[in-house]
């Protein structure tokens, strides 16, 4: 398997990754929610998701590599490996941090948790870890419509699930679900268009 098909294969990875984390994520209200068995397998997942989603794109690069559209999805690769790179420590915290909490009182518990999610630091970076993620998938669909190698509707369900990421945190859990599922879908479409032949333009005769 060479790069591009090990990338493809990452993409994949990555949609489900990000298709389950929501799914499975336990929704209990309080404190107890961090003693869910499912609590960091869970946010494991969504880890997995950022991880394997930059090589993804490394073969979306490697795909439009010899057009126009390749500078649009290297910068894409780069965006989305700075992104994952500072949102993965918030969601180690999330993961393994809060799974400590559960023996606290629930005030001291809920207090403590406020303070890890919400530092100055831990704030920032996963803010602009999102951020870059976002225009990262803003630059996928601008590489597939330069490059004309990749379809364009399939990049542009990426690009929303990435940008929708930090408001989907706002959202009711089944909202929240069908975000995972709509950037699942984009990867996986991605990972398809990947490894399809590129459509041929048909010359048209006059007359």
């Amino acid at each position: 398997m060479d790069r591009t098909g090990a990338g493809v294969v990452a993409m994949g990875g990555a949609g489900i990754a990000f298709a389950l984390y929501p799914a499975l994520r336990p929704y209990v209200d309080g404190p107890q929610v961090w003693a869910q068995p499912l609590w960091v397998p869970s946010h494991l997942l969504g880890v997995a998701g950022f991880a394997l989603l930059v090589p993804g794109l490394a073969a979306v690069w490697s795909r439009t590599r010899g057009t126009v559209g390749a500078s649009a999805a290297w910068l894409a690769v780069v965006l989305a490996g700075v992104g994952a790179a500072l949102v993965l420590p918030y969601y180690g915290a999330e993961a393994f941090g809060l799974a400590q909490l559960t023996g606290l009182a629930a005030p001291d518990a809920v207090a403590a948790a406020e303070a890890i999610r919400m530092g100055p630091y831990a704030v920032t970076t996963f803010g602009a870890g999102l951020l870059a993620l976002a225009v990262a998938g803003v630059a996928v669909p601008l590489a597939a419509r330069r490059s004309g190698v990749l379809p364009v509707g399939a990049a542009g369900v990426l690009a929303a699930g990435l940008v929708l990421y930090l408001p989907q945190f706002f959202a009711a859990p089944p909202l929240r679900i069908a975000h995972g599922v709509l950037l699942g879908a984009g990867c996986l479409l991605v990972a398809r268009a990947v490894v399809r032949p590129a459509p041929v333009a048909t010359a048209v005769r006059p007359g």
